[in-house]
């Protein structure tokens, strides 16, 4: 692990933060259906500021100590934060979903249509 992990590790909980807000947001306003795809931009807008922190912190090591870096760990680390911020948005509709009462139950009949005859 590189220095980009290093400093990576401790902005991490802020994109889960992001994440779950963002699902409790989508939650709440369940019955707008472009508030799903107008969601995508922000998470890949809000993973890319997240990887500016490694970046700069990587590009000072460079400056200061002549350390170079593997470009592949940026986009790593930008592709870890836009799976971080989507499952943490998933956990949050679930969550959201339950604690405002968008559930639908089943009430039993979902089995009762899976085994038609």
């Amino acid at each position: 692990m590189g220095r980009v992990y290093d400093i990576f590790d401790k902005f991490s909980i802020i994109s889960i933060a992001i994440g779950l807000i963002l699902g409790i947001v989508l939650a709440v306003h369940h019955n707008d259906s472009s508030l799903w795809i107008r969601s995508v931009p922000y998470i890949l807008i809000f993973a890319l500021v997240m990887t500016i922190a490694p970046v700069f912190a990587t590009l000072m090591d460079n400056l200061r100590f002549g350390k170079g870096f593997p470009v592949s760990d940026l986009v790593e680390a930008f592709f870890l934060n836009v799976a971080i911020i989507a499952v943490c948005m998933a956990f949050g509709v679930v969550i959201g979903s339950f604690l405002t009462g968008n559930v639908i139950l089943d009430n039993g009949k979902l089995p009762s249509l899976i085994n038609v005859e």
